[in-house]
Formats: structure tokens, sequence, C-alpha cells
């Protein structure tokens, strides 16, 4: 196989895969609610233009930026709750967009409870650093482009006949395999946190935090909208939940999970 050759079928290869991640496009009907969504949203009817929104999302049509007009549709309702959950819903699909990041902290402010963060470890804090870069997409575009380039890497080491050729494509394919691995683990673990449904968001005015999953148990704490938690197991209608600063409960009703 001559290097001409070779050369064309990776760049056949890297158009596939690009081709195989862009986005499809919405359907004329989706693209109809958006713009009416939009026209409501600035004629300032901002529950309409939420509820067209989510009829989009409903139709699997969701993206950071139908998250995010939702967080700003609540946000203009004054449904704290509603619009971190959104905001973080957002936040998860485009993790290193700052307008997101800025509207999430201006609604976290209008939330009655301040709940301290127990620090985090230095090694989770780096990690989380690093899958932010970007998307769950982006990671994947990643993924398959370095396992492409390391394709035609091996390809050509097999198929050069020159001793300088083949190691130097020995040398490209190791490097190329360590970014191959390291996207590949960040893949997994953005895709995990954006379909994690594990947390959640209090929506209600106030949710009493019980000892058990009984309504009889003893109250533990209140919880008010915009409180952020941590789904840890559920029985029935009841899950247990976990803050931030370490304490835990039962609730049964009044969340919206993320």
């Amino acid at each position: 196989m001559t290097m001409k050759r070779i050369t064309t079928v990776l760049a056949t290869l890297i158009a596939i895969s690009i081709h195989t991640f862009a986005f499809a496009g919405n359907s004329d009907a989706m693209q109809q609610t958006f713009v009416q969504a939009n026209k409501a949203y600035d004629s300032g009817d901002y529950a309409a233009a939420a509820t067209l929104y989510r009829t989009i999302a409903d139709a699997g049509y969701a993206n950071w930026e139908i998250y995010y007009n939702l967080g700003n549709c609540h946000y203009r309702l004054d449904q704290t709750g509603q619009s971190i959950a959104y905001y973080r819903r957002a936040l998860r699909l485009a993790p290193s967009k700052t307008v997101i990041k800025d509207n999430l902290a201006l609604a976290r402010s209008k939330a009655t409870d301040n709940i301290e963060q127990l620090p985090q470890s230095f090694l989770a804090q780096w990690t989380q650093s690093i899958v932010s870069i970007a998307s769950p997409h982006g990671w994947r575009v990643l993924l398959v482009l370095f396992a492409v380039a390391l394709s035609a890497s091996i390809c050509i080491f097999f198929c050069a006949r020159e001793y300088k050729l083949r190691k130097y494509m020995f040398i490209t394919g190791a490097v190329i395999l360590v970014f191959t691995l390291f996207s590949a683990v960040n893949a997994a673990i953005s895709v995990k946190n954006a379909t994690n449904k594990d947390e959640a968001v209090v929506i209600e005015p106030m949710v009493v935090v019980k000892s058990s999953p009984d309504a009889k148990s003893v109250d533990k704490f209140i919880l008010h909208e915009g409180a952020e938690l941590t789904i840890t197991d559920r029985q029935d209608r009841w899950c247990q939940i976990k803050i931030a600063d370490g304490k835990s409960g039962w609730i049964d009703s009044g969340i919206e999970i993320i």
C-alpha cells in the first residue's frame, strides 16, 4: 500500500467519523416550535415559552441550549428550583459554557438554604476540571478521531518498508494510544455524569426530611426550594438523600431529578 493510498484512506475514515457525530438536525415541526418558543420568550410570555421548550425536550431533541432556555424561563417566573435544575442539565451537556455557569450562580443566590460544601480531594477536583474541558459529545468525537489515527499509524507501521518510517510510526502510535485511552476515560466519565439520575433539586417551597422512609418518622431537617441533593437510595416513593454538608435523610416528594 503506497503512502498516497494510506493518506486517502485515513482522510476518508476521518470524514466518516466526523459525519457520524454531526448534528442531524431537528424536524421541521420542532424547528417551528423552537421559533414559537423564542417569540414567546421575547414577548415576555415565559410560561408559554417554557411549555414549548419542554415540548422539544420531551420529543427527544434536548440539547444544552434548550435546557438553558428552560432555565431562563423558570428564573423569570421566579421558580428557583426549576431554574437550577435546568441550568444544571445544560451544564452537564456543555460544561465549559461560562454563560450557563454565571446564570446557575445567579439562580443559586436566590435559594434559601446556604448549604456548606464539604471540601473535595485534590484528585476529585482535578478530574472534574479535566472532564469539564469538553462535552460528552466532544469527548466521543476526540475518542473516535484518536482511534482512527491510531489505526492509521498501525497500518502504516506494517505497510512501511523503511526502518526509519516504521520507527517513527511506532513512537507516534504509542503517543496516540495514550491520548486514545485518555479520551476514552474522560468520555466514559463525562457520559456517566450527563446521564446520572442520582442528583436532584428541591422544587417545592419546602420539604421535610425524615429519619426513615415513613411519614410518621422523626423530622430531621427542612430543605427549601433550590436546595441541591444527591439520591443515595430508593424505597417505593421514598428517596434517601444527602446534601453537600453531609446531612442525610428521607423525602417522598417535592424534588426534580436532574
